[in-house]
């Protein structure tokens, strides 16, 4: 697991933090907005991520679309036209969920470089 001081871009640490401090107080669906919000950020901010691929099952598919799928949902439009979005189809999510998501945005922002 990375560690989110590894973070490079400042404001992203910063809304990291943010919401690590909202899974501690207990408000683990506060922190999956906060990081949903992040990711969809990063991604408007560093469009070169929506091309990198990685392998499951011996195919390649974007790596953004290992973005966990628990309800706080990544929409990205095929054709381009419109910017990536998250589509949260819940109000409440679990702890568990919120951390995946969490290890999912520094492990994401470490290994790119960002």
């Amino acid at each position: 697991m990375n560690r989110p001081e590894k973070i490079k871009d400042e404001a992203l640490r910063t809304r990291v933090a943010h919401a690590y401090g909202q899974l501690r107080a207990g408000d683990p669906s506060g922190a999956v907005r906060t990081l949903a919000d992040a990711f969809v950020d990063l991604l408007v901010r560093h469009p070169a991520l929506l091309e990198l691929t990685t392998t499951v099952r011996g195919r390649p598919i974007p790596l953004v679309t290992r973005w966990p799928a628990f309800g706080a949902n990544l929409v990205l439009d095929p054709e381009g036209g419109q910017p990536p979005r998250v589509e949260l189809v819940r109000e409440r999510f679990a702890l568990s969920e919120a951390l995946t998501y969490y290890e999912f945005l520094v492990d994401l922002a470490v290994d790119q470089g960002l």
